[in-house]
């Protein structure tokens, strides 16, 4: 069996989707990371991750991964409460496609990872799983290697393709988007990987500090994803999110995790925009669409579809 999953991106509603209730607008990217599974005398997995060194994960050697071992483990509970048994297959996994120059690139590869992982395990048993099965299996593994912490819009976005509506929660939700204006997009590369899990505990300790602020923040983030979804145009929408990127700034200076953004006047008319912990991308929404992509920008292709299985 061969799989492949789409990257994803939060464009609104940075640590708000943390938050029950919390919103923010997610979609799943044309850049795909690939998997196979063959039959073999025990489960194992093989895995390449940019330009690093390859990962080798076995049950009874556990320990190089503990997001494999979480997903691993969801998936198991899933298939043994239906009576079936976890396949003894070689899965091979190859996500070099979400990295940038060898390091991470922010496009949820760890999220992709559980997706990919959930599909190939569930799918073996001759019955290919629904999206939100998959989406529900996949957040579960990817939650406890991340001790409980992850919001899950990045397997939702993975696990459904396209653009969505996210609600944050113990249980979160996706609600599909039509947004016929959205593209093109742009993206832009920072200076340098951010720590996710870092920045999040960062927002964590100034949530804790000042909660009244904290609570005004996730109003008004709401309201600016709400705004942006709604959108009837992209005059409309680029309010919306420029409004959601000054709020955004300023948050990353509260918590101490600022963002880097391209030079406004080197670009045409448009909306500039820090994505996830602030200094891997960064979002250029022009006001019309260029003939040529801006210097320096790449397009941003939206994946209409999640997980794509080959013959």
């Amino acid at each position: 069996m061969r799989v492949s999953v789409p990257g994803n991106l939060l464009l609104l509603g940075e640590y708000a989707v943390l938050e029950r209730g919390g919103l923010g607008l997610a979609l799943a990217v044309e850049r795909r990371l690939t998997a196979e599974a063959e039959a073999a005398d025990a489960l194992t997995l093989t895995g390449e991750w940019g330009a690093g060194p390859g990962l080798r994960w076995s049950e009874e050697e556990p320990g190089a991964s503990p997001l494999i071992t979480e997903v691993m483990a969801a998936c198991r509970e899933r298939l043994e409460s239906l009576g079936r048994a976890v396949p003894r297959v070689r899965v091979r996994v190859d996500s070099t496609a979400l990295y940038l120059g060898g390091r991470k690139g922010g496009f949820g590869s760890s999220a992709a990872v559980a997706v990919a992982l959930t599909c190939l395990l569930l799918g073996s048993t001759a019955v290919r799983p629904e999206p939100g099965i998959v989406a529900e299996v996949a957040l579960a593994g990817h939650r406890r290697a991340q001790g409980g912490r992850g919001s899950g819009y990045d397997v939702f976005a993975s696990s459904f393709g396209g653009v969505g509506l996210f609600t944050g929660g113990e249980r979160p939700s996706w609600a599909p988007l039509r947004l016929g204006w959205l593209q093109p997009l742009f993206l832009s590369r920072g200076p340098r990987s951010v720590s996710t899990p870092q920045a999040v505990q960062r927002y964590r300790e100034w949530r804790a500090r000042s909660p009244a602020e904290a609570d005004e923040f996730l109003r008004r983030s709401n309201r600016c994803v709400l705004g942006f979804a709604r959108s009837g145009s992209r005059g409309e929408a680029a309010s919306w999110l420029a409004r959601s990127r000054e709020l955004g700034l300023r948050l990353g200076e509260r918590i101490g995790v600022g963002a880097c953004l391209p030079d406004p006047a080197s670009l045409a008319p448009g909306s500039l925009k820090a994505l996830g912990a602030g200094n891997e991308l960064g979002l250029y929404f022009p006001d019309q669409a260029p003939e040529m992509p801006p210097a320096g920008l790449s397009f941003l292709a939206v994946a209409a579809e999640g997980p794509q299985w080959a013959p």
